[in-house]
């Protein structure tokens, strides 16, 4: 058995189905203690519940998290300090296509919600944890990006828009938190 991120705690957001949830689904297996959020309370106490008969040494808790909204990622990134007095990976994988459509036709709402969800909870998942692995001078923190990142995708462009604004703001908090060994990467799967 592979534990080489026992002892290691982090956060996996968006983590109660898909890509997020077979991201935990690695990392427990793996030793590490990983708190779980999304905004769907149901499909998130089933995944902590499958995740914990997993989980190789480490534990699994979880919070119902909307990444939009400020306090709630505070609020996540304390309950990880006090609950494990710690935080060494941050996985930003919450994300929304948004509406699909012309820019003309679209639900102006949803656009900007999916800018909230997509670019800014990263951008606030990052300002949230940030001071705890500054303090440990050491963390990791890996983000989603996807398609929209490299490629224009016409009718989906809240998406899009958020993946290329939020790969370059990674290029940036890499840069700009390296002194004090914090690792800042983007992944584009497929």
């Amino acid at each position: 058995m592979d534990l080489r991120l026992k002892g290691k705690v982090g956060i996996v957001t968006g983590a109660n189905q898909g890509l997020g949830y077979a991201i935990a689904q690695k990392m427990v297996q793996a030793g590490a203690s990983v708190v779980i959020c999304a905004r769907d309370q149901a499909k998130l106490a089933q995944a902590k519940s499958e995740l914990a008969e997993l989980a190789a040494g480490g534990k699994v808790e979880s919070l119902p998290v909307d990444v939009s909204r400020e306090q709630e990622v505070n609020e996540l990134v304390e309950f990880t300090a006090d609950n494990f007095g710690r935080l060494d990976f941050l996985v930003n994988n919450a994300g929304v296509y948004g509406p699909m459509g012309v820019i003309e036709g679209i639900d102006w709402e949803a656009w900007v919600n999916a800018i909230n969800i997509n670019l800014l909870g990263s951008i606030m998942m990052c300002r949230a944890s940030l001071p705890i692995m500054k303090k440990q001078r050491k963390g990791k923190i890996i983000q989603l990006s996807g398609g929209g990142a490299t490629n224009p995708m016409p009718r989906i462009s809240a998406y899009a828009a958020s993946k290329a604004a939020i790969v370059r703001f990674m290029e940036s908090l890499a840069l700009e938190v390296a002194e004090y060994n914090i690792d800042v990467n983007c992944i584009a799967p497929g």
